[in-house]
């Protein structure tokens, strides 16, 4: 009797709590998109050409996508199949930035892009996605789900066939990255990629989509990972992050001096 007393009166409490104070009221205001705006379906086969001609540079890709040059359109599939997975899973956030279209921004990139990979290139000037921003929401963040935009519909993408990549170094990759990131990120959220097309480099896209992270960081008071590559160290310092680690990947024959990567963190600022 007192057990059933006691149990209708938590819920009576949590009611009150839950009207004057609705769940969205918890949550404070994520930070400004400004010119940034949610990724869609439709930017799909935009994101595949934009990943692919900015991951050229970094450390991993030369690692790992040893055969690019001989299936660019494998890369480009990968990249599609992951912006997919980034728009349409709830504990993602995935933001995009724009600019006009400059029509010769293939020949801006060493990457290889054929003209044939099923985006369809507009006017010049025209307003394009040119850079990407996704991030991993920690696990039982309140604020999964509430960042996705799924107007459109998703285009039809094929499975990837992982013929660009060397698969021992990538799977050999990927423990090191696993471990990484349970040593010095564990149960963080986590940035997870960020791109800006090297034909629109230098005009402040990827500070912009970077310091938007740091910003919800702050205003969540959670701090935030990432791994890097050389270039993105880079920028991640500028914004706020800190250095932890730099970690190496064991070479092999191919490549005797193997490659790194860095492991940075915000450390969330009280607001």
């Amino acid at each position: 009797m007192f057990l059933e007393f006691w149990l209708n009166s938590v819920a009576v409490i949590l009611g009150l709590i839950e009207a004057l104070f609705p769940h969205n009221a918890m949550i404070p205001d994520p930070p400004p998109l400004g010119s940034l705006r949610l990724a869609t379906p439709d930017d799909v086969m935009r994101l595949g050409v934009v990943c692919t001609a900015s991951f050229y540079y970094s450390e991993e890709f030369t690692w790992e996508r040893i055969y690019h040059d001989q299936y660019p359109q494998s890369t480009i599939v990968h990249y599609r199949n992951e912006a997919v997975e980034f728009i349409n899973e709830p504990e993602f956030i995935t933001l995009v930035i724009e600019d006009d279209y400059d029509t010769d921004e293939s020949s801006k990139t060493n990457a290889t892009i054929p003209e044939d990979n099923g985006w369809e290139p507009p006017e010049k000037g025209t307003k394009v996605v040119v850079g990407m921003a996704v991030w991993k929401l920690e696990s039982g963040s309140k604020r999964i789900g509430r960042f996705q935009n799924l107007t459109g519909n998703f285009p039809d993408v094929p499975e990837y066939d992982y013929k660009d990549v060397d698969m021992k170094r990538t799977e050999d990759f990927a423990k090191i990255v696993e471990a990484a990131e349970e040593k010095y990120i564990h149960g963080l959220p986590a940035m997870e990629r960020i791109a800006v097309h090297p034909a629109y480099w230098r005009r402040g896209h990827g500070t912009q989509l970077a310091a938007w992270g740091v910003k919800l960081s702050d205003i969540d008071g959670v701090d935030q990972g990432v791994l890097a590559n050389s270039m993105g160290q880079k920028l991640f310092e500028h914004v706020g992050y800190e250095l932890l680690d730099v970690i190496s990947v064991p070479g092999d024959t191919r490549n005797p001096k193997g490659t790194d990567f860095a492991v940075l963190k915000h450390t969330a600022q009280p607001q």
